[in-house]
């Protein structure tokens, strides 16, 4: 007999190296005291009868054979499930560490074609890389994201807090299995949310696309949701190179505060747009 659920939240991994884990919030949230093993996905799904929650892995192929194998396993039944990824990114300076984004758009940073020193459009995959989500399940998602206090980033937490408190944003979820941190790339990035004709990008991280590529051969976009909250910032703040940035031990100290206020948006956004 398959199981029925009416969402399913997908944080990117439960057991990374030297990170926490994104999974372990939502079984402090709920109590997810059933498993269920389902061929093809690395991880049990854990649920409570209503809501369900597996990782994906990390990375876009992880996130879109995993959700694939959800999707097609006779051991779920997922219906009009609402499906949302929940977890941390990185994002551009002047979204502050602790924030929030309920994504408009998830577009695909690896769908370009690269020259030595020139980007140009990949010619051979029109726009597969631009999901636009469904505007009015994003409303409904945000609206309720509007009641809810986000944990503030402390000194502790991040050696940049010039872009101010945390808030909720929309905009464009920059997702790519290419890990990267610099202006430069920065710049490029810029060059594609330009070039796709998407607004400001305001997280970057490394499933989404393949998520939602997933759910849309399955004709089920229209109830997907993308929660994501800014860790740390995808370029250096103070000057310094690129590699001595990014492995700063620091770098992830916004991890704890990005993971708590994620999760609160994405149970707010549940209870609103779950059941219709």
């Amino acid at each position: 007999m398959s199981v029925t659920l009416d969402a399913l939240v997908l944080p990117a991994f439960d057991d990374l190296a030297g990170l926490p884990s994104e999974a372990a919030p939502w079984h402090d949230q709920y109590d997810l005291d059933t498993a269920v093993t389902v061929a093809g996905v690395p991880a049990d799904l854990y649920h409570d009868g209503r809501v369900g929650v597996v990782p994906t892995g990390v990375g876009k192929q992880a996130a879109a054979t995993t959700v694939t194998a959800l999707l097609s396993s006779p051991a779920l039944a997922l219906g009009d499930a609402l499906v949302c990824s929940v977890g941390v990114a990185g994002g551009p300076p002047a979204v502050p560490v602790g924030s929030v984004v309920v994504a408009d758009t998830v577009l695909d940073w690896d769908d370009k074609l690269r020259f030595d020193d020139e980007l140009a459009l990949n010619p051979y995959t029109g726009d597969r890389g631009v999901f636009d989500l469904d505007p009015e399940l994003v409303a409904r998602a945000r609206d309720a994201a509007t009641d809810v206090e986000l944990r503030a980033a402390t000194d502790d937490d991040t050696n940049d807090r010039s872009s101010g408190d945390p808030a909720v944003y929309g905009g464009v979820n920059l997702c790519g299995d290419e890990l990267w941190h610099g202006e430069t790339i920065a710049d490029e990035v810029e060059w594609l949310r330009s070039e796709r004709g998407v607004g400001p990008y305001r997280a970057t991280e490394m499933e989404d696309a393949g998520t939602a590529a997933a759910l849309a051969r399955f004709d089920r976009l229209d109830r997907y949701l993308t929660v994501r909250a800014i860790s740390n910032h995808d370029r250096p703040v103070d000057g310094r190179e690129p590699r001595e940035s990014f492995f700063d031990p620091a770098f992830e100290a916004g991890f704890d505060v990005a993971a708590e206020n994620a999760v609160r948006v994405a149970r707010a956004a549940l209870e609103a747009c779950r059941d219709g």
